[in-house]
C-alpha cells in the first residue's frame, strides 16, 4: 500500500486545494488499497502462516512440522498452540496415571513392575522392567504335562510289550566318561515325579534314582565309556556305542525309544528316536536319571583324586572355574584331549595327563 502512496502536490489548483479529478483518483486508490489489504489479511489467516507454513488444524499431525523451512521454535502459530497441547497432554497423562494406579492396586503382584512413559500425543506406553517371564507364564510352564506312556502304548497295541527307553549323560563335559542307560518300566508300574533329569535338582534325581533301584520290577542297563575311548573314536560314536550296549543289557527287548534325533546303526529297524524324549516318555526319563546320577557319582570320586579342578561342583563341564583350573594346573588324566581348549594346549608340559587310566 505504501507503494501506492504519492504526493498530490502536482495536481493542486491555484487555490492550493487538490482538483476534483485528483481527489477522486486518490480516493479510488485508497479504496483499492484497503480492499487489497483485507483480502491479504484473510488469505494470510486462512491459508498460510506468516512464515509460509500451512495453518495447523485443531489436532495437528506430523506433516505440520515437516513443511520445508518451518521451525517450531520460530513459527508463531505453532508456538501459540503448544501451551494448549501441553495442557491436554498433561491432563491425559494424569487421567492415565490415575487409571493405571487403580488397576495396579486391583492386580498387585499379578505381573512384574513395568516402566511407563507418555508419548507426544498423550498416549501412555509401558514395557516390563525386566525380560523375565510373567508369573502366569512361569506357572503354566512349570505345570506342563511331563512325560507319559503314549509312545509305549502304541507299541503295546502292536504286540511289542517290552519297550525300553534309552538316554545318555556327559556328551558335553571336558572331562570324565559318557554314560548311557536303558530302562524298562512295566505297564502297571508307577514311578512318581519321574521327569527329564535336567529339570530336577540333584537331590531330586538322587531320591528318584534310589526309588528306581529299589523297585524290583524295573529293569535297566548302564554303559560307561571313558575319556580315552572318546579321544579315540570321537564323542558321537561313543554315545551311539553306549546307547546300543546299554539297551543290549536289558533282555528280551521288543522296541527301543531313544532320546535325540539319531538311532545307533545296530538298533536300526527296532528303535525310534524322539527329540526331547526325556521330557515326553517315562521310560526315557527314568533312563536319563539313571545315567545322570551314575555319572555324577563317578565325577565325585574323580574329584577326590583331583580336588583342584572342582569336579564335584561342575561335573567336568566347561564352567569359568573349571577353565581357570585347567589354565593354572594344566589338564589331568581324566580330561578329554580332543576337546577345546585342551586340544590347543602344549600337553608336553603336563606328561602325566597323557597316561591311560586302567
Amino acid at each position: 500500500i505504501r507503494r501506492f502512496t504519492f504526493s498530490t502536490s502536482r495536481f493542486q489548483t491555484r487555490s492550493g486545494q487538490p482538483s476534483g479529478t485528483t481527489a477522486a483518483f486518490s480516493r479510488m486508490l485508497l479504496g483499492v488499497g484497503a480492499r487489497f489489504q483485507i483480502v491479504l489479511q484473510r488469505t494470510m489467516s486462512n491459508k498460510i502462516t506468516a512464515l509460509g507454513a500451512a495453518k495447523p488444524k485443531a489436532q495437528m499431525g506430523l506433516g505440520a512440522f515437516l513443511v520445508k523451512g518451518v521451525k517450531m521454535s520460530e513459527n508463531k502459530i505453532l508456538a501459540a498452540s503448544a501451551p494448549t497441547r501441553a495442557v491436554a497432554v498433561e491432563a491425559k497423562a494424569k487421567e492415565n496415571a490415575a487409571s493405571a494406579s487403580t488397576n495396579t492396586a486391583e492386580g498387585a503382584g499379578a505381573e512384574a513392575t513395568k516402566a511407563e512413559k507418555t508419548t507426544s500425543r498423550g498416549r501412555k506406553t509401558s514395557k516390563p522392567a525386566s525380560f523375565e517371564a510373567s508369573p502366569a507364564k512361569r506357572a503354566k510352564k512349570a505345570a506342563g504335562p511331563g512325560p507319559d506312556r503314549s509312545h509305549e502304548k502304541k507299541h503295546w497295541e502292536a504286540g511289542r510289550h517290552r519297550v525300553v527307553g534309552v538316554d545318555e549323560a556327559g556328551r558335553g563335559p571336558l572331562a570324565g566318561p559318557v554314560v548311557a542307560a536303558a530302562c524298562f518300566v512295566p505297564k502297571d508300574c508307577v514311578v512318581d515325579c519321574v521327569n527329564d533329569s535336567k529339570q530336577l535338582t540333584e537331590e531330586g534325581r538322587e531320591e528318584i534314582f534310589e526309588e528306581l533301584m529299589a523297585n524290583k520290577d524295573i529293569e535297566y542297563g548302564v554303559c560307561v565309556i571313558d575319556q580315552d575311548r572318546i579321544d579315540e573314536i570321537n564323542i558321537l560314536e561313543c554315545t551311539m556305542e553306549a546307547m546300543h550296549r546299554s539297551a543290549a543289557d536289558v533282555p528280551n527287548v521288543d522296541w527301543v525309544l531313544i532320546d535325540g534325533n539319531r538311532v545307533p546303526k545296530p538298533l536300526e529297524g527296532k528303535a525310534e528316536a524322539i527329540v526331547k524324549g526325556d521330557a515326553k516318555n517315562v521310560a526315557i526319563a527314568a533312563a536319563s536319571i539313571i545315567a545322570k546320577v551314575t555319572r555324577d557319582r563317578m565325577m565325585l570320586e574323580i574329584d577326590k583324586e583331583f580336588p583342584m579342578y572342582g569336579f564335584k561342583d561342575h561335573k567336568g563341564y566347561g564352567t569359568k572355574a573349571h577353565m581357570a583350573a585347567i589354565d593354572k594346573h594344566g589338564p589331568c588324566v581324566y580330561h578329554r584331549k580332543t576337546f577345546a581348549p585342551i586340544k590347543h594346549m602344549d600337553l608336553s608340559k603336563w606328561p602325566e595327563c597323557m597316561k591311560k587310566k586302567t
